[in-house]
């Protein structure tokens, strides 16, 4: 993308942001989570990024100014020396002291938040992570560009499996081994996931039983783990064969992920797990085929759990013995976005949005089968970003 194309593309979100601000009668947004810094000014950098409801935004860099300026195409970037200068700064950039301020309260740490109530005692404050969150639900052509470069860095890696498989490993090797190849291929080595505790894993990686280990992961799968103090993914076990190895790992591309999920096995599967895969294939198909703009979000999730129950699955889909409340989730800048394909969500699909769609089927005594592809939204339905085949890979 040209410097031309990324300031307007930067142009148009604070655009945006500014016509929200001004329905909800705010005087600006005050961002400071470093995904939102991102999104609206081109810059990871440690900063305070205020968006005024008319008139353009001020970026105030704690570290560094000169990499801010360097990366991001707004014109007012200055440096920030503390939480004490804020005031100052953005009476000196918007002429007036706001008195109502969005927050992206949802992450803001609680020493922040205190911070702004000490610098700002007349300002109410407000959160602006609801409108941020809508923003960002529905892709640019740039975004999707490059959620469909990660998916097709995803395709790379799953072809890879096979041969990593070659030699007898634990859990944890390929692990490893996948990761490393991610790494050469230009994956930032993380994956932002929004939320208080959430690690910025690549994924699952898991085999037979592991992955029905039940754990603290927010999925529908768990793992042992390297110990109490992970206890999700890879563990030191060997993989076996004639089990399922689910490999459920994010790929990235400027910032942007895509989710994917392939089976693999050591020789042939049982029956059972091959004919639940099925299953979990065709309820993926036809979530895809009812993803249209108008669908209703937990509409689409009741269909995946009626077919699940249909194939006599669902006690087992989504997890066991609690299963997740959701088949699919919205990707992007982070991997837990909107919208979530769950129960009770009634968010109306748009084109231009970008969702994993990921039923999955868990036997506790003998591991995990399902599939996961990342779409987009189209009026004809959700169109698949990944190209590697779903069906079970026997190596």
């Amino acid at each position: 993308m040209s410097e031309n194309e990324k300031h307007a593309q930067i142009k148009n979100r604070i655009n945006r942001l500014q016509r929200m601000l001004k329905k909800q009668e705010m005087d600006g947004a005050l961002l400071v989570e470093r995904i939102g810094i991102y999104y609206f000014s081109g810059t990871d950098q440690d900063a305070h990024l205020w968006i005024p409801m008319q008139g353009e935004p001020l970026l105030m860099v704690r570290k560094s100014v000169n990499r801010a300026v360097q990366d991001s195409p707004l014109s007012n970037v200055v440096q920030l020396n503390g939480f004490s200068h804020l005031p100052g700064l953005i009476q000196g950039h918007s002429g007036d002291i706001p008195g109502r301020i969005g927050l992206e309260l949802d992450v803001l740490p609680f020493g922040f938040y205190r911070a702004y109530q000490k610098h700002f005692p007349e300002t109410e404050l407000l959160d602006i992570w609801p409108s941020i969150r809508k923003i960002r639900m529905v892709k640019s052509s740039y975004e999707i560009a490059c959620l469909r470069r990660a998916a097709q860095m995803a395709d790379r890696m799953y072809q890879k499996v096979p041969e990593f498989l070659m030699e007898p490993a634990t859990e944890n090797d390929l692990a490893a081994k996948v990761e490393f190849y991610y790494r050469s291929l230009g994956h930032p080595g993380v994956v932002p996931t929004r939320g208080f505790n959430q690690l910025p894993l690549y994924g699952h990686i898991m085999a037979g039983t592991n992955a029905a280990l039940p754990s603290n992961s927010a999925g529908p799968t768990g793992g042992r783990g390297l110990g109490p103090f992970l206890s999700q993914s890879a563990g030191m076990d060997k993989i076996q064969r004639h089990q399922p190895i689910m490999v459920d790992y994010v790929a990235s591309v400027e910032a942007y992920n895509a989710d994917q999920t392939r089976i693999f096995s050591l020789g042939k599967l049982e029956k059972e797990l091959v004919d639940a895969h099925e299953v979990m294939c065709r309820i993926q198909d036809q979530v895809a085929r009812k993803g249209r703009p108008g669908a209703v979000a937990g509409d689409l999730y009741q269909l995946a759990v009626e077919m699940a129950e249909e194939a006599g699955l669902g006690r087992l889909f989504m997890g066991y013995p609690v299963p997740v409340p959701f088949v699919g989730h919205g990707v992007g800048l982070e991997l837990n976005e909107r919208p979530v394909l769950g129960r009770g969500f009634d968010t109306i699909l748009e084109a231009g949005m970008t969702v994993a769609v990921e039923p999955k089927v868990v036997f506790p005594d003998k591991g995990v089968v399902g599939i996961e592809n990342t779409f987009v939204v189209t009026p004809t339905g959700m169109q698949r970003l990944n190209q590697f085949p779903d069906d079970i890979v026997v190596c």
